[in-house]
């Protein structure tokens, strides 16, 4: 069994979780049901198709519907990302009506400045954005100061090879914290992970940047 972070507080504000590439709501079930031992409110959201069929700005614009049918369109929300995930959810936060409502914003193992990996993958849409230096990476990263308005943070594991570099999954102006996690693909499975992201979800809003 995992120790919970060490916090008294209960938040009832809904943390939507949202998994990456290929994934779907299962990847995050566990963390869901572990933040949920914390008294948090988590929410799965899981765009479809995850397997690059459709642009990761398609899969932002289903995030944000599905987000206001089941929400409403003024609840606030805190946000997690894995992977992929996190781009869709900057994209809701950045070009979408996100800013007007997150909170906290978490990502992990998220190709913020995207993987050479992807190029050995199928030609995608979403796969083509995740490309280190595309046009959607660029986008997006010319106004990152939006972020710190949003208690941002990133974990990462320098040992990740689905992300490439692994310090590709930090941007270097931006809050960020290493995780010594063997891969990508088990991080949601890791306690320590977990646990550290629980605590990061649980903590006091720093002030805005």
């Amino acid at each position: 069994m995992i120790k919970k972070p060490d916090f008294s507080m209960s938040d009832s504000t809904p943390i939507v979780l949202t998994p990456g590439f290929m994934d779907d709501a299962r990847k995050v079930g566990w963390m869901a049901s572990y933040l949920k031992g914390c008294g948090l409110n988590p929410l799965i959201i899981s765009p479809q198709p995850s397997d690059g069929a459709i642009g990761i700005d398609e899969l932002a614009m289903k995030l944000a519907e599905e987000i206001n049918h089941q929400l409403g369109q003024s609840q606030p929300i805190d946000f997690f990302g894995f992977s992929m995930g996190g781009l869709i959810g900057r994209y809701y936060l950045q070009r979408l009506e996100g800013a007007g409502r997150i909170r906290r914003f978490i990502t992990m193992a998220t190709p913020h400045r995207g993987t050479w990996t992807a190029r050995f993958m199928p030609i995608r849409p979403a796969l083509l954005q995740m490309y280190p230096g595309s046009e959607f990476l660029a986008d997006l990263n010319q106004d990152v100061a939006i972020l710190a308005q949003h208690d941002f943070m990133a974990f990462w594991t320098p040992f990740d090879l689905s992300c490439t570099p692994a310090s590709n999954c930090y941007l270097p102006s931006l809050p960020s914290k290493r995780l010594y996690s063997p891969f990508h693909a088990t991080l949601l499975h890791d306690p320590v992970a977990v646990r550290v992201v629980a605590g990061a979800l649980m903590a006091p809003q720093r002030a805005a940047a």
